[in-house]
């Protein structure tokens, strides 16, 4: 999640009242206030270099009363892209350069081999202690006498766009972060994705460094444009993709570390946005489910665990955001993609797994959800509690609830939005969604209050023009009784994200409460350490005590909750591995347990990495 700026806050508010900011290594992109717009002109270091070119800009509120039908090119501001359906369905060559041209340049990566590492590698010496004994246990002394169950994943996790780097090489086509990243204000610090932490060809080293750790489980995604570059069904495959997972995957099991693939962690291939508009299309299902099949054909036998799709709730709300709207078809804007993009995303999710279970592929497969249920921030007004109801229907329930109750929205959803904004499912394609899921993942990052509109429930669901509407619910970061802020804020580079780890066991019951299950995977957690970004010298940057203290804490509360909460939680996995592109925070955001120099891409372990290898080493059962 990037920085949010006022004016960002305010223009959310009012047109993407979906939009879930809530989420790891995410968010929704800012648009820039005319101060700060820059225009691209030229590309160096890791990134593109924008000049200091002031663009005026104006941005329309957009008030929708009854059916969608606001055209998309009243809600593109900065961002160019061709309109939806113009660019021809040219599978050769030259259409692979059509696509590249509207994404624009790419730097090309230093190398182009994959070096292959000398292992074991041996670890660094531990640094010292972090605090005296008689305050802190030491990560291997913290509730000594529990143990995670055996088989527990004990995982860090990534994501194709954000550490492979190498965009443009062996055959992919671009994703719509290619071009987003190139789009005037789009990403915080003008940073781009062309190389980051170029692990499309450093994987074996990463993942030796993390098996040295004790590491036993990466989640990462797969590039669908890797695999077809132009994304349909009627599309050629793309075999030096196909091999490449195949080698990265082996590479896993071979190193002793369980390989976890999501299919879809954001980056859809731009041809499939200028074809139809993407997920705002049911086109999308078939073309998913198609790339799906591909997949799991090509590395069945070799991958247990299978997610459909990253935080769908933040994607959907993404796209409606800058610089996505430029490429919104007509019909819809960005108060109701968000919702069509839901139905067809759920959709697409179904028909995944079916096809996941007619192949009789080997292992389990789910979604990641993220967000939170939340906490009434008041305890003497039903209005709060209700607020917290709303909240979880939106954020967690909207895609929870079709998938593991009912196969349909939660009532809150349908009593307030039309079938204009959100379409209803039919009785058949209830029983396609419900129960497509083997297990529940949900990425953990924080626990929240809730409050009711400040001008009460009823005045927000009555107005459609209140900022607040449909959703009509607050999150607040301090308790309402003698304002203490709910956890220690981390960077200001992601200001939606504080220390709950106190709230952990509270969550997992309230996930576990409300959508039952017999397996439950913390599939993504992690901190941004206050600064580090503004940190030079290496000793001070490895020296990461506040996510230490996160990540401890918050694992500590995990095993309590398998022990004394019977939560059924067979894994956990750290965001992020390493240092990588935040989406729209670009480089300057750092998640990662090791740090990357980005002139150089060496890594660097951190205290955090240390803390997390003693933890493991006490507390997993082998």
């Amino acid at each position: 999640m990037s920085f949010v700026s006022i004016l960002y806050l305010l223009l959310c508010a009012q047109a993407l009242p979906s939009l879930a900011a809530s989420s790891s290594d995410i968010s929704g992109v800012p648009i820039p206030t005319p101060s700060t717009a820059k225009t691209p002109t030229s590309s160096t270091g890791t990134g593109t270099v924008l000049s200091n070119t002031a663009i005026s800009i104006s941005v329309p509120t957009i008030t929708v009363t009854g059916a969608p039908t606001a055209p998309a090119s009243t809600i593109a501001a900065l961002a160019s892209f061709p309109p939806i359906g113009s660019i021809p369905r040219d599978f050769s060559p030259e259409g692979l350069d059509q696509l590249w041209d509207i994404a624009g340049p790419v730097e090309e990566p230093p190398f182009t081999t994959t070096p292959v590492p000398h292992t074991p590698i041996a670890l660094p010496s531990p640094p010292p202690r972090q605090y005296p004994s008689f305050y802190s246990n030491a990560p291997k002394d913290i509730l000594p006498s529990l143990k995670f169950p055996p088989g527990f994943l004990f995982g860090v996790a990534t994501a194709a766009y954000q550490v492979e780097g190498a965009v443009k090489n062996e055959g992919k086509a671009p994703s719509m972060w290619d071009w987003a990243n190139k789009q005037p204000g789009a990403i915080v610090d003008n940073t781009t994705g062309d190389i980051t932490d170029l692990q499309y060809f450093l994987y074996k080293e990463d993942v030796a460094r993390v098996a040295a750790l004790g590491v036993n489980a990466h989640s990462f995604s797969i590039s669908w444009a890797r695999i077809l570059p132009f994304g349909t069904k009627d599309s050629p495959v793309n075999p030096e993709g196909i091999d490449h997972y195949r080698d990265l995957i082996a590479y896993h099991r071979k190193s002793g570390v369980e390989p976890v693939v999501t299919l879809f962690h954001w980056d859809i291939p731009l041809a499939l946005q200028a074809y139809y508009g993407g997920f705002a299309s049911p086109n999308i299902t078939d073309d998913f489910v198609h790339y799906a099949k591909t997949v799991f054909k090509a590395y069945n036998g070799s991958v247990h665990t299978w997610y459909t799709f990253n935080e769908p709730n933040v994607y959907c709300g993404q796209i409606a955001s800058y610089p996505f709207n430029a490429s919104i078809p007509d019909g819809l804007n960005s108060s109701t993609l968000p919702y069509h993009c839901a139905y067809n995303l759920l959709k697409a999710h179904a028909g995944a797994v079916k096809a996941f279970r007619e192949m009789n592929i080997v292992g389990e497969i789910a979604f990641k959800n993220d967000d939170f249920v939340g906490m009434p921030w008041r305890t003497n007004t039903t209005e709060d509690a209700e607020a917290v109801e709303r909240h979880v229907a939106f954020q967690i329930g909207i895609f929870s609830d079709p998938v593991y109750k009912t196969g349909d929205w939660p009532k809150i959803m349908k009593d307030i939005l039309s079938p204009e904004w959100l379409p209803r499912f039919t009785e058949e394609e209830k029983a396609e969604i419900r129960g497509t899921a083997d297990f529940f993942a949900i990425d953990c990052y924080r626990q929240q209050y809730i409050s009711a509109p400040p001008n009460g429930l009823e005045n927000c669901l009555s107005n459609i023009s209140d900022p607040l509407w449909p959703k009509c619910n607050v999150v607040q970061t301090f308790d309402s009784n003698a304002g203490w802020n709910i956890g220690a804020f981390s960077s200001p580079g992601t200001s939606w994200l504080e220390d709950t780890s106190r709230f952990l066991r509270g969550y997992l019951k309230d996930v576990q409460a409300r959508w039952p299950t017999h397996k439950m995977i913390a599939s993504e957690f992690g901190f941004t350490q206050p600064f580090e970004s503004q940190k030079t010298d290496l000793a001070s940057i490895k020296e990461d005590t506040d996510r230490t203290n996160y990540l401890m804490s918050y694992l500590g509360e995990m095993l309590l909750s398998i022990h004394e909460d019977g939560i059924p939680l067979k894994g956990a996995f750290i965001w992020a591995m390493l240092d990588n592109a935040e989406w729209n925070s670009g480089l300057n955001t750092r998640f990662g347990v090791q740090y990357v120099n980005y002139t150089t891409l060496e890594r660097s372990y951190k205290r955090s990495a240390f803390a997390l290898a003693e933890f493991f080493e006490a507390h997993l059962q082998k």
